[in-house]
């Protein structure tokens, strides 16, 4: 599949499906994931039309990519499916080392490793998308050598490439060096800095965006309005000062009209994200079924 066949721009994030995911005890994901769950959860999404998957091969180190996997081989048991039906992307970078600590990699030998190692989790024959995950911000994409990743494209492992960002600044760094032609970034109603650093960018048109954390991290859901935090301090949230998350639920409560609406805070606040031309598809996550 390709940009110009999704049918609609709401995908899914798999991070949670990596499940807790501790590197040296700090929680590096959310909470701990049933692999049937996990499983059905992926299954249900296509059949109900999701036609874009996105993962990582440090989600879980690996769990969620598997989980993907399961799901498409059960899916490719029915003869009227194919792989072509949805598009996965996926992202490179994080390594972790026999301590147990991660280090940031994104040599032309990692890379190569990498994506042959998330293929045979994903159990495809080649990557839609193929990411770079959270780079240093004042990485230089302009003398990176590209000729791997091209080489890779060539060969029908990966479609494109590009940079999940950790900030609207560093995706502006990788426009300004037109590197890629994916560029993942965070965009929803409380931080909209996407639709103007990079929506007017004389590069955008180069480039598909991904809008990642659409419901700020599980901040922008109906549980808000109880006020309580301790209602998003498990895992990677836990890491979020406490200043931060006050912050988080004030601005939500200050959206409190959106719950009256049909589908609530969440339903309203994903609509704000997919009627947005800033972003070209926009990928929440979710724990079980019925957040699905």
């Amino acid at each position: 599949m390709n940009w110009s066949n999704l049918s609609h721009k709401l995908g899914l994030g798999t991070w949670q499906l990596g499940g807790v995911n501790l590197i040296n005890g700090v929680p590096m994901g959310w909470d701990a994931m049933d692999e049937h769950v996990a499983v059905e959860i992926l299954q249900q999404a296509i059949l109900s039309g999701i036609q874009f998957i996105d993962t990582a091969d440090s989600y879980g180190q690996g769990q969620a990519e598997l989980f993907i996997g399961q799901a498409i081989r059960a899916h490719k048991k029915d003869s009227a499916w194919d792989r072509s039906q949805i598009m996965i992307c996926t992202k490179f970078g994080n390594r972790v080392l026999d301590d147990g600590s991660m280090v940031q990699d994104f040599t032309p030998e990692h890379l190569m490793k990498a994506v042959d190692a998330s293929l045979a989790r994903l159990s495809c024959d080649y990557l839609d998308i193929l990411l770079f995950h959270s780079p240093p911000e004042n990485f230089d994409w302009v003398h990176y050598d590209r000729g791997p990743l091209d080489e890779l494209v060539r060969i029908g492992k990966i479609k494109e490439y590009g940079v999940s960002s950790k900030s609207v600044y560093g995706a502006k760094s990788v426009m300004d060096a037109a590197f890629g032609t994916v560029i993942e970034v965070i965009y929803n109603v409380l931080d909209r800095r996407a639709a103007t650093v990079l929506g007017n960018h004389p590069n955008r048109n180069q480039y598909h965006v991904i809008g990642r954390v659409p419901l700020a991290s599980g901040f922008l859901t109906d549980k808000v309005f109880l006020n309580d935090s301790s209602l998003f301090g498990g895992g990677y949230r836990s890491k979020i000062p406490d200043r931060d998350v006050q912050w988080f639920m004030e601005s939500a409560n200050k959206l409190a009209f959106l719950s009256e609406l049909p589908g609530g805070l969440t339903s309203n606040v994903l609509a704000f994200c997919l009627q947005s031309g800033c972003v070209d598809v926009v990928i929440p996550g979710v724990k079980d079924l019925s957040q699905l």
